[in-house]
């Protein structure tokens, strides 16, 4: 029996293999990029009132992490403390 593999052989089973691969990953791009357009946002006109609520939010944030950043250099007792989430009391 003559069970030889060529050279040949294998650069054909390589090359079919790495076209297969780029096939399944041009495939998934296509299907990915499918999603920005089949859950495209229908509401992207945010009103004026709403843009400066954010920003309000945002800067009030950063003051309180701000604050909390300056009391924890301040006060040496537990350098491990850490903020995990701040919430808005009402």
């Amino acid at each position: 029996m003559d069970n030889k593999i060529f050279i040949i052989d294998g650069i054909y089973v390589t090359v079919i293999s790495m076209a297969i691969v780029f096939i399944i990953l041009l495939s998934i791009a296509l299907i990915l990029s499918s999603f920005k357009i089949i859950f495209k946002n229908k509401d992207k006109n945010l009103n004026e009132d709403e843009i400066a609520l954010t920003n309000e939010e945002d800067d009030e944030e950063k003051i309180v992490a701000a604050l909390a950043a300056s009391i924890m250099a301040r006060s040496n007792t537990n350098p491990n403390l850490r903020i995990k989430s701040i919430k808005r009391v009402r």
